[in-house]
């Protein structure tokens, strides 16, 4: 599996900003109300960043450390990975289309739920970004040195059952 780019999550973020704008513009076409933004999603986006942080410190800290124990099995380190790569194109996504939504806010600046849009959209967007940059750490912590692979291997040159968390 390939490492994630950088400069592919800002396409996909870019992609997404005049995406977000258009729904945002059809559901005020049809409604006559501006596009609501829950209060509880970014509150969910951030207990998603929390939880991908620490996780990203327990591997960070499971492969620096090379306490190949059994807390941390290798199909965990691979399924956070996949977690991570999963969540920084969710948060690339997120922080683009809720970003054409705070553009479209602007010109509702006039009345509150205006005001409130472009609040809300900015802390999703904030913490969407934040899922984004936890989501690359994340995936950049499963990898294992180089080198690690010679010292899970016992005397007569057999894998002796070490862990490899390469990128899978």
């Amino acid at each position: 599996m390939r490492q994630t780019s950088i400069w592919s999550l800002v396409w996909i973020g870019l992609a997404a900003s005049p995406l977000g704008w258009l729904v945002a513009e059809a559901v005020q076409t049809w409604t006559m109300r501006l596009p609501p933004i829950p209060w509880i999603l970014p509150a969910l986006l951030l207990f998603c960043v929390v939880l991908l942080w620490l996780a990203e410190r327990m591997v960070r800290g499971w492969i620096s450390e090379r306490r190949f124990d059994q807390r941390m099995n290798p199909l965990r380190v691979a399924r956070l990975l996949a977690l991570a790569k999963a969540s920084a194109v969710f948060g690339a996504v997120a922080t683009g289309a809720y970003t054409g939504i705070a553009v479209h806010a602007l010109g509702n600046l006039t009345v509150p739920a205006g005001r409130n849009r472009l609040l809300m959209a900015g802390i999703v967007v904030l913490v969407a970004l934040a899922m984004t940059v936890v989501g690359i750490r994340l995936e950049r912590a499963c990898r294992v040195p180089p080198g690690q692979d010679r010292d899970r291997r016992n005397g007569d040159g057999h894998d002796d059952g070490g862990t490899r968390a390469d990128p899978v």
